[in-house]
């Protein structure tokens, strides 16, 4: 949509130059060869044909950047939105992992770690990512943001491969200790002034 507008900006400037330029020319042409007073009356009228090619066209690039400004604005807002939902998704996955896995059996366990995955790498697809992580005081790029989930997810697939004979036939409470083997029990991440827990002085 930015393409389309600017060739359409550029091409109305364009249009109206070469216009202005011909009423120009077109004045200039019978300049000598009249009256003054026919020449006045003459140049009224190139005036008045030059205000309605700037007027004209002025209007036409209005219609033009009017539109494509509330368009970019609204895709903007939406790939915001999208991108903020696609970190979340990647994020809550890997931040409730081990208390989902321990209540799935092992096809579910595989799915969801699965899920956690694409989910990652769709979070991944978005630049806006290095935002998300700069609001929630995230410390890491994009990629080693990318990088530590993988690592984590790559752990647990591997996990669930070494235990995929006994893991149906244990509890979730045996599930998560084998898990918190291979997972970090998770920290609190600091919360904002003013949020609930939070001392405010």
């Amino acid at each position: 949509m930015k393409r389309t507008a600017y060739v359409a900006l550029i091409t109305t400037v364009f249009v109206a130059a070469i216009l202005l330029f011909l009423l120009e020319r077109s004045a200039l042409q019978y300049s000598d060869v009249m009256p003054v007073d026919d020449r006045i009356q003459y140049y009224k009228l190139y005036v008045d044909l030059a205000k309605a090619v700037l007027v004209g066209f002025g209007a036409a690039l209005l219609g033009i950047l009017i539109p494509a400004v509330f368009a970019e604005a609204r895709y903007s807002f939406e790939r915001l939105r999208d991108s903020r939902t696609a970190y979340s998704e990647a994020k809550t996955g890997i931040d409730y992992l081990p208390l989902r896995l321990c209540t799935l059996d092992l096809k579910a366990a595989a799915a969801f770690v699965q899920r956690a995955h694409v989910r990652k790498h769709e979070a991944e697809l978005y630049p806006e990512l290095k935002f998300h992580l700069k609001k929630r005081g995230i410390n890491k790029t994009p990629e080693q943001w990318g990088d530590g989930i993988y690592s984590q997810l790559f752990d647990v697939r591997e996990f669930l491969e070494a235990h995929a004979g006994e893991w149906d036939s244990l509890g979730p409470d045996a599930r998560l200790a084998l898990l918190r083997e291979v997972l970090k029990a998770p920290v609190k991440e600091p919360l904002v002034a003013g949020a609930v827990g939070e001392t405010v002085p």
